[in-house]
């Protein structure tokens, strides 16, 4: 194929004022700091929030006990993903796919420097970022077939099993490669110009979007995979979104450190948020829909959850007094854990569920049946 990555889109223009303002700003900014700037956020997204960041998982954890269900391994750079009703965990020494139940039905014991865990509920993608290390398995933990040409950059797996994985290539900045869920590949795209920061396959498994870092700012590109052809692209002058998904067949979600874009599949711009003052905390991807969590401070202390539809709408606006600590999507449903408890939500934001009990968990999983998973360092407590 041609390299796609020389298509050009069209500007989007901007719904609010301040966007004169932030493109002065970061004029001057060179796209080697916006890249390493979305990299980092991107890598460190689950320890957004200061009290995160002064976790250190794995200390004064003992050894997992196997016999007990929703136990596992202890590791630094510990990461989960919810997988159906089951949820996986990767970390530097260890890859886990447990049930529904807690129980594992896939353990291996690696040394990885950047783990990276990818999930739906037809199974989980385990890497190790930077290298060529890679282990599929199917929603049952049975092991796919599948070696990567390069070193793994980033990845992504939609409900239906097709993955978007993105690896090095030489005399490219990347290549992205769409498999179906028996690992067979579907399509592929060099990108010549840009580094790809993320890329996601639509629910209906007919589009791929690929989000790159660009000379000018970030640039997404969007491809129907029965067509080489480029289906449309849109820019992002002097701003550079480091995360995106879909948010239906038809729209999509671009997140980036100063604001959220939303956008159809002809590359139209459909509704931006700024943030403005306010720094992001957090955020998830929903069955159509999207949550933030915004703070005046980067320290912490309170602020606001808000909601969006696919069109960019806000749905709901919630002031926060503690700060949240873990987002977590399924289906409709949105939960939110602080320190003091957790909540569900609708997407408007009207209280599913909660509870108000102190709570020392690090990250919340919500499940598809429902329930939820309070995770800790080596061992996660099931709440119906």
């Amino acid at each position: 194929m041609d390299d796609n990555n020389t298509f050009s889109g069209g500007r989007p223009t901007g719904t609010q004022s301040r966007k004169a303002k932030l493109r002065r700003l970061l004029a001057g900014l060179a796209t080697l700091l916006l890249v390493l700037s979305a990299l980092l956020v991107f890598a460190l997204r689950d320890r957004l929030s200061s009290e995160r960041l002064r976790e250190t998982f794995g200390q004064g954890a003992e050894n997992t006990i196997q016999s007990e269900p929703y136990t596992y391994e202890v590791g630094t750079g510990q990461v989960f993903a919810v997988a159906g009703n089951g949820f996986a965990v990767a970390s530097s020494s260890a890859l886990e796919y447990l049930d529904r139940d807690g129980r594992a039905l896939y353990k291996q014991l690696v040394s990885y420097s950047q783990p990276a865990v990818f999930a739906s509920a037809s199974g989980a993608l385990f890497c190790d970022l930077g290298t060529e290390n890679l282990v599929w398995l199917d929603a049952e933990g049975k092991p796919r077939s599948l070696s990567p040409a390069g070193e793994v950059l980033t990845a992504s797996m939609n409900a239906r099993g097709y993955v978007a994985l993105v690896t090095a290539e030489a005399g490219y900045k990347a290549k992205v490669t769409v498999y179906d869920a028996t690992a067979k590949a579907r399509y592929e795209w060099w990108s010549g110009s840009g580094y790809v920061l993320a890329a996601r396959v639509s629910p209906d498994c007919r589009v791929l979007a690929a989000l790159c870092a660009e000379e000018s700012g970030g640039t997404l590109h969007l491809f129907r995979l029965d067509s080489e052809t480029e289906l449309a692209s849109a820019a992002f002058p002097g701003e550079l979104p480091f995360d995106l998904d879909f948010l239906g067949n038809d729209s999509l979600c671009a997140v980036g450190q100063t604001g959220m874009s939303f956008l159809g599949l002809d590359g139209s711009l459909r509704e931006r948020f700024d943030f403005g003052d306010y720094y992001l905390m957090d955020y998830e991807f929903g069955e159509s829909f999207a949550a933030c969590y915004v703070s005046a401070y980067r320290g912490g202390g309170g602020g606001f959850l808000e909601t969006f539809s696919p069109a960019g709408e806000l749905l709901a606006v919630k002031e926060q007094e503690r700060d949240i600590l873990s987002l977590s999507a399924s289906g409709r449903s949105l939960l939110a854990m602080s320190g003091g408890g957790w909540t569900v939500y609708s997407p408007e934001l009207n209280v599913q569920r909660a509870s108000a009990s102190l709570l020392t968990a690090r990250r919340a999983l919500l499940r598809a049946d429902g329930s939820i998973l309070l995770l800790g360092a080596y061992a996660a407590e099931r709440v119906r």
